[in-house]
């Protein structure tokens, strides 16, 4: 309809632009005539006013000349260009923002949905005049009269608390210097019905503002997602310039798997043509769709929520009973690498982010001690303490430096070459061992006589294997690599960031260090129930990952593939000798886990109580990490789980919270 209307004033144009040459044309004969005239007739009073006369005729034909050719260049040369500009000043074209993909737990249960929104746009075209410069009284006008309304609701904020306008004024501004990709300014999100009112009743006093009907992203389960989910936020121009498929006024995933998963999850933006007058107000009630948007694809994950739920209070009531500065834990399916569930705590409320979060709200996090906003399950990186001697035994095993039977005598007064000292768990005296037993009791002193008689170098290629000093590649962004205690690590620490180590490797205390799960030794939570996955499976390292498929609105699916990490990361017979010894640790004659027994389920585990910190007057280190990690049933491992406190005392109260856990999958038919 608007075309028409268009194409019809531009021909009203081109007629009256021939009925002026037309007319001027006559004009122009009739001069030339008396002029003629005048050039044949001489004057009686002065001869040479004939000369005068012919220089203003052949000033009319130059002039003539150059309308002539103008007009051509209109109607011709530019007709289509001033037809485009007749439609844009008629029709003013806006996005229509799709419905982001909503998130679902593997049960089908809401994790992340859309909630309607109304929010204000300008569009800065109407500030701009002749010469693309803003007109900053029009722009301080309706600052004025639109910060009135909106009070201290409109939108004033950045994602991460960044720079935080005082004035509606000072946002344009800023925002259009730095990018002219922002046609369409957000000015403020999810305003209420009277606003939306009183906006719409000056709207003639609001050049280019518009209410925009879309939707914010909420996020029922806050906390206990929210380091797993992540959250949304407005375009930047870095986002422009680095991503093609977003536009200005896009809302985009920021952290976690908003942000892993944004360009499925985002959709197509459509389009909706509205009727303006003159001035760029519009004059239809209603606007003409002329690209309809394609919602975004609706995710599935392996994450079972009542889990989910179930293991953050767990981990948070753990923290808070044994004084812990934090936790994390993760419970992950050995035979795909699924996650069931995977927690941190202290955690943040995610919906704080959506819309922007105040400059005052981010301080409070970033300030937190015990640091809110760290993924912990994926990003902390830590001693593992006794846990490690699982892998240390399979690598030994494998290699051939121990068998099943080998056996090294704990005792007191250990001590290395050097006469440095070395000791089991408070110094007990575990006597003669083999390797069950050593699993079993947490020798240390049985694993450094293992690396004593054997060669780091020949170990850390099966720490490789095993993913240490490695990213895993899980689907939740911010993972950490954790650290491979090797003699080259060591060295270039030493050059590096920490001066306080030597740049020497000692190969009795620095590797005696290493097996037991301290020294440079640095792993993930998530590092950690993965291996204990590729022990429980016997062999095969999974890539963990939370996203399971996508849905369309049309039904399609589009499953997720991980390939795994590695596969046979050692032999059968070396894992299964392993998974013997952690089923020993809980289960038979020399047992040092007994409260993961008598669960009517079989559990196997290892444990480990990782020292940092400063030494004591006693020579023991003053704090400690709590670890657990185990996996159940153990004749068909459907489980597995690690549980970590941060400075949370010692092993036993890591090996609590996994009881409770357990307990509670029983009593849901879950295992």
């Amino acid at each position: 309809m608007n075309l028409k209307i268009s194409k019809d004033l531009q021909n009203g144009d081109s007629k009256r632009k021939r009925l002026f040459v037309k007319g001027s044309s006559t004009n122009i004969n009739g001069v030339a005539k008396n002029i003629k005239k005048t050039l044949l007739e001489p004057s009686k009073e002065n001869g040479d006013v004939r000369w005068n006369y012919l220089l203003v005729f052949l000033l009319f034909l130059f002039l003539l000349g150059v309308l002539i050719f103008e007009l051509s260049s209109l109607q011709i040369v530019k007709g289509e260009e001033m037809l485009a500009r007749s439609v844009n000043n008629q029709v003013r074209i806006r996005t229509i923002p799709p419905y982001r993909g909503v998130i679902f737990d593997r049960n089908g249960k809401q994790l992340a949905i859309n909630e309607s929104a109304m929010n204000v746009y300008l569009a800065i075209e109407h500030y701009l005049d002749q010469e693309g410069l803003i007109d900053t009284a029009l722009v301080e006008e309706t600052s004025n009269t639109l910060g009135g309304i909106l009070g201290s609701n409109w939108e004033h904020s950045a994602d991460e608390g960044d720079e935080e306008f005082k004035t509606i004024s000072e946002k344009i501004y800023s925002i259009y210097s730095e990018s002219p990709y922002f046609s369409e300014i957000l000015i403020a999100r999810d305003i209420d019905n009277d606003v939306a009112i009183k906006i719409k009743a000056i709207s003639e006093e609001l050049p280019g503002v518009y209410i925009d009907n879309g939707s914010k992203r909420f996020y029922p389960e806050r906390e206990v997602l929210s380091h797993v989910l992540g959250y949304t936020g407005t375009v930047s121009l870095e986002d422009i310039s680095e991503l093609d498929y977003v536009s200005p006024t896009d809302v985009i995933g920021r952290t976690g798997l908003e942000r892993e998963y944004d360009e499925d999850l985002l959709g197509q933006a459509g389009e909706i043509a509205w009727e303006v007058d003159a001035v760029g107000r519009t004059i239809s009630k209603e606007g003409y769709v002329i690209k309809e948007p394609v919602s975004g694809k609706n995710l599935y994950l392996t994450i079972d929520l009542d889990v989910q739920k179930q293991l953050y209070d767990v981990v948070r009531e753990g923290v808070k009973e044994y004084d812990a500065q934090a936790g994390a834990a993760v419970i992950q399916d050995p035979q795909t690498g699924e996650i069931v569930a995977i927690v941190s705590y202290p955690s943040y409320d995610n919906n704080l982010f959506v819309g922007g979060i105040s400059s005052s709200e981010y301080s409070k996090l970033i300030t937190n001690p015990n640091n809110p906003l760290l993924n912990r399950a994926i990003a902390a990186q830590v001693p593992p303490g006794s846990t490690f001697k699982t892998l240390v035994a399979i690598a030994g095993l494998d290699s051939g430096a121990i068998t099943r039977d080998t056996v090294y005598v704990s005792r007191r007064g250990y001590t290395f070459s050097s006469g440095a000292p070395f000791q089991d768990y408070r110094n007990t005296a575990y006597g003669a061992l083999n390797l069950i037993d050593a699993i079993s009791v947490s020798s240390n002193i049985y694993f450094c006589e293992l690396i004593r008689n054997w060669d780091m170098d020949e170990l850390v290629p099966y720490l490789e294997a095993f993913g240490i000093g490695s990213y895993t590649g899980i689907d939740i962004p911010g993972e950490a690599p954790g650290r491979l205690p090797s003699p080259e690590n060591k060295i270039a620490l030493a050059n590096t960031t920490n001066p306080w180590l030597d740049a020497v490797w000692y190969p009795e205390g620095d590797s005696c260090n290493s097996v037991i799960g301290q020294g440079i030794t640095l792993v993930t939570p998530l590092q950690m129930v993965n291996w204990t996955s590729a022990i429980a499976n016997e062999g095969t390292l999974h890539t963990p990952h939370v996203g399971d498929y996508f849905l369309d609105e049309d039904g399609e699916r589009k499953t997720l593939e991980y390939d795994p990490i590695r596969t046979e990361v050692a032999s059968k017979d070396a894992i299964k000798t392993v998974k013997e010894g952690m089923w020993s640790a809980v289960n038979g004659p020399r047992a040092t886990i007994r409260t993961l027994s008598g669960l009517g389920v079989e559990v196997a585990a290892k444990t480990g109580t990782a020292e940092f910190g400063a030494l004591s007057k006693e020579g023991t280190y003053e704090n400690t990490h709590a670890w657990a990690t185990s996996f159940f049933p153990y004749d068909n491992p459907k489980y597995v789980m690690t549980i970590f406190l941060e400075d949370g005392g010692e092993s036993i109260n890591a090996v609590r919270l996994s009881r409770q856990m357990i307990e509670w999958m029983i009593k849901k038919d879950l295992i």
